[in-house]
């Protein structure tokens, strides 16, 4: 009896104990959401956040100061407005490297965003792009896999579970891309969007995966990139309107993670995840692993509704077909690509013609 009395005692001490870690870990975990302006409404049971732009500059600041420390070693590979010609800019690519200059270049320009950034996921490509007139970074951009389960794309393009699940392979998304000052007032992000398009893309895409076994499925596929898809940071992008061959399609709904991982609200939440779940953190053992594992910790720290993951950061979503015959493709009709034919001087020519105009020039001349 006494032995049963002292169990209980123990049992009820860990409970008492447990929903103390819990209730300070909740408090920690929204006031980092506080100092970021975003406030959780306990009656409505969600978080609101009263001026977004200044929450995603907040956040960029915790998340792409890094390369900073790099200024020093890379600072001469950034132009001047001076040493510009709008006349003569000539795009060229140059592949990041983890081992190399590169790599610290990318990093430093990353320090340029005042939105959030991830790092990308699964397979990643990430060019550098120079202007042969005086070899400084016009600008970059990054490709990662696609989202799995994303119905805007899925209903645009009109494939079914089998065809997407072989074609989702030759289909990645930008996750990063945009223009580098003093590039950056000039629409240089404009030329970068269509950088992508450059021959030298799919060749890579070619040459890294041809041959590969795929994780997921086991296999090897076409090493074709028949899509680059991304998403705006603000609603709708102004690099993307009106752009050769890029077509806005809709609106996300606002679902994020970034602005409860940050400032050190993922440990946080770590702590009260189950460690089997930590078995599974591998590419190709689901989609979105570190979303999946959110719900699970939020929920356990008494956040049952989803729209803790929300708050409100709707992004427009853009896809660029690299294939004439890009839907006959993705959807096995064919297994021939037809390659959209822009050479580089074709896409920096429209460029020029397009949106490097007098008024353009004329700010490179104030900057």
């Amino acid at each position: 009896m006494v032995k049963n009395e002292q169990n209980i005692k123990n049992q009820l001490l860990c409970e008492l104990l447990q929903s103390i870690k819990v209730a300070k870990a909740r408090g920690k975990l929204l006031q980092n959401l506080s100092d970021y302006g975003v406030e959780w409404n306990e009656e409505l049971q969600k978080l609101e956040v009263e001026d977004l732009r200044f929450t995603q500059k907040k956040l960029s600041l915790a998340t792409n100061q890094n390369g900073t420390q790099y200024e020093k070693k890379v600072k001469d590979y950034f132009a001047q407005p001076e040493e510009i010609d709008l006349n003569k800019v000539e795009p060229y690519l140059v592949e990041v490297q983890e081992n190399n200059i590169t790599n610290k270049i990318w990093a430093y320009c990353l320090s340029f965003w005042s939105v959030p950034l991830s790092s990308g996921y699964g397979r990643r490509i990430r060019y550098l792009v120079f202007d042969q007139q005086n070899n400084k970074v016009i600008g970059l951009f990054g490709l990662c896999d696609p989202l799995i389960g994303f119905n805007t794309r899925d209903e645009y393009i009109g494939w079914n579970r089998e065809q997407k699940h072989e074609r989702l392979y030759n289909c990645l998304t930008a996750y990063i891309l945009g223009a580098v000052p003093p590039y950056n007032t000039v629409l240089g992000s404009k030329l970068v969007a269509l950088t992508t398009m450059f021959p030298e893309v799919r060749e890579t895409f070619k040459r890294k995966y041809e041959g590969k076994t795929t994780i997921i499925a086991g296999k090897q596929k076409m090493p074709v990139l028949a899509m680059i898809d991304t998403f705006g940071a603000f609603e709708k992008s102004a690099i993307y309107t009106r752009l050769l061959n890029w077509k806005f399609l809709d609106y996300t709904q606002g679902k994020s993670h970034i602005h409860i991982t940050a400032n050190g609200s993922w440990d946080l939440i770590k702590e009260f995840v189950p460690q089997e779940r930590f078995a599974s953190y591998k590419y190709g053992q689901g989609s979105n692993w570190k979303l999946r594992t959110l719900r699970v910790g939020l929920s356990n720290l008494g956040f049952l509704n989803e729209d803790i993951l929300s708050i409100g950061w709707k992004r427009a979503y853009y896809m660029n077909p690299l294939l004439k015959n890009w839907k006959e493709f993705l959807t096995m009709q064919t297994d021939t690509p037809e390659f959209v034919d822009y050479s580089n001087n074709d896409l920096t020519t429209y460029w020029k013609e397009r949106w490097a105009g007098p008024e353009t020039k004329q700010t490179i001349r104030k900057t």
